[in-house]
């Protein structure tokens, strides 16, 4: 158990470590020409930017992370103390690897790809939750378009939202005559 303790320490790095850069890096980009105007292949990450990162990460862990955890422990196949180690260790490392690389991956993938593996070596493919992989499976499917979806009807929202340009009673302060009452 202290062995599998100390692989969920290094998991945990390892999540911090590459899913909080996958959420940063498009976040810095925007920020950098948001602030300068100009587009570059690197950019400075503000240490704001950073800690508001991992606070997003604890609370995002701490709001719905036990619904993955549930998921995962025990409902796709059978964990004792050293498959958790197995777990935790493999995603830990396949994770590190691409973050040293440069490739960014899902930790929630990575992991749930050593769940399943980890069941599979029983050598038996019935000592898998073959139902709770495809319900995983299609949160992922699904994810891009909804994603896609609800981005574009914002990006929709703000660019029909009345806009104020010189000329235009919204921009030199005063209530366009058909909002007075």
């Amino acid at each position: 158990k202290f062995v599998q303790l100390v692989s969920c320490c290094f998991f945990s790095v390892s999540h911090g470590a590459n899913d909080v850069a996958n959420a940063v890096g498009p976040f810095a980009a925007v920020w950098m020409v948001y602030e300068s105007g100009t587009t570059a292949k690197k950019a400075e990450v503000p240490i704001w930017l950073k800690i508001y990162a991992a606070l997003a990460l604890d609370i995002g862990l701490l709001t719905m992370g036990h619904h993955i955890m549930a998921a995962l422990g025990n409902r796709m196949t059978l964990i004792s103390p050293s498959r958790g180690f197995c777990i935790e260790s493999g995603a830990m490392f396949t994770v590190m690897v691409a973050s040293k690389v440069g490739l960014p991956v899902s930790t929630t993938h990575c992991i749930t790809g050593a769940t399943v593996g980890v069941g599979l070596c029983n050598g038996n493919a019935k000592s898998v939750n073959w139902k709770s992989c495809a319900v995983i499976f299609g949160g992922w499917i699904i994810t891009c378009p909804a994603a896609a979806f609800i981005t574009g009807m914002l990006f929709w929202g703000v660019c029909t939202s009345p806009t104020p340009v010189p000329g235009n009673e919204i921009f030199e302060g005063r209530v366009p005559e058909e909002f007075r009452s």
